[in-house]
């Protein structure tokens, strides 16, 4: 999606392309601004969250999609 983006790459793409990666690393940022948004795309497959523009905007958001990949993560690790 990119810097700046509107709206996030949705959790459905994100899925498609981690299938198709081997063992490399999924990194998707742009859009992301909310916690829900990025409990979401980790759960579909995002190694790598990025985030920018939310920094700038509200930092208390970016705690908790700190708090939303962190939990994600764990929860995908129970999966494996």
């Amino acid at each position: 999606a990119g810097s700046g983006s509107s709206r996030p790459i949705s959790p459905e793409f994100v899925s498609i392309v981690k299938k198709c990666l081997d063992k490399s690393k999924l990194i998707v940022g742009g859009g992301i601004r909310s916690p829900n948004v990025a409990y979401d795309l980790v759960i579909a497959g995002a190694d790598i969250i990025v985030t920018g523009t939310i920094i700038e905007e509200d930092i208390n958001i970016l705690r908790g999609i700190i708090s939303a990949v962190k939990n994600a993560g764990l929860k995908r690790l129970e999966k494996e």
